[in-house]
């Protein structure tokens, strides 16, 4: 009876503490946050941790219970783990792996992506600014250093100036007031003004847009734009046209 005992006492112990695991390793194998550092990481081999680091720049996200990857800064779940390893930068990033701002809140449309310390220049779409906070091109009112209006090239008139006298009756959304004004050198693309500041959108290339429906239409629907496009296509055709050549007299 003893024995009995003493054998399923051991058994217990020894799969009660498999079960259970330590700290470090809450099951035998797996990748698991670690400490306050959220570029930290446990590895953990039968049993076994062995304290590791995200290469600079890079942060552990915690997938699953036993699973984890290095990853970019908007896809990990620091929470309370704050701390960072010490940067270990080179003249053109300030890490080095991640996306950075080029530093010039007037061209905020060109971002660094950075891998092993060195940067390559990458552009958002067309009116479009890299937010830094998300990772993700924005609307350069959204973003923290950015100079909309410097970067456009656009400010938005006063709601009450004379020069907002030809816009369309404003509309108001969630983001709150929206008003609308035609590109100045282009009947294609058009600048929506959210709270004061400028949106740059694009009708594509055979439409133009309508201050008047506020929406992108064909040009015989815009009288002032389809002016510009015949005459636009006139000298174009005079272009084509070859030289006319003198004839000798009889």
């Amino acid at each position: 009876m003893a024995k009995i005992l003493i054998s399923a006492l051991l058994c217990v112990a020894m799969f009660g503490s498999m079960a259970i695991g330590s700290p470090e390793c809450p099951t035998p194998n797996g990748r698991f946050a670690s400490g306050e550092q959220c570029d930290s990481y446990t590895e953990c081999q039968d049993g076994t941790p062995v304290e590791k680091l995200c290469p600079d720049g890079l942060l552990f996200h915690q997938r699953t219970k036993a699973t984890g990857e290095c990853t970019y800064a908007p896809y990990s779940t620091c929470k309370e783990r704050a701390r960072l390893q010490p940067a270990n930068g080179t003249e053109e990033c300030p890490r080095q792996f991640g996306f950075y701002p080029n530093g010039d809140a007037t061209k905020c449309g060109v971002y660094r992506n950075c891998a092993h310390g060195v940067a390559s220049l990458t552009k958002c779409p067309e009116g479009l600014a890299f937010n830094e906070e998300t990772y993700q091109c924005d609307w350069p009112d959204l973003v923290a250093n950015c100079n909309a209006e410097a970067y456009l090239g656009f400010n938005c008139p006063a709601a009450d100036s004379a020069d907002d006298s030809a816009a369309a009756p404003v509309d108001v959304s969630p983001e709150g007031e929206l008003r609308y004004y035609r590109h100045p050198q282009t009947c294609k693309k058009y600048f929506v003004c959210v709270n004061g500041h400028p949106r740059l959108y694009n009708c594509g290339k055979y439409l133009a847009f309508n201050s008047q429906s506020k929406l992108c239409d064909f040009y015989n629907k815009v009288p002032e734009c389809y002016a510009l496009l015949k005459e636009k296509q006139r000298l174009k055709a005079e272009k084509q046209q070859p030289p006319q050549v003198a004839q000798p007299e009889a």
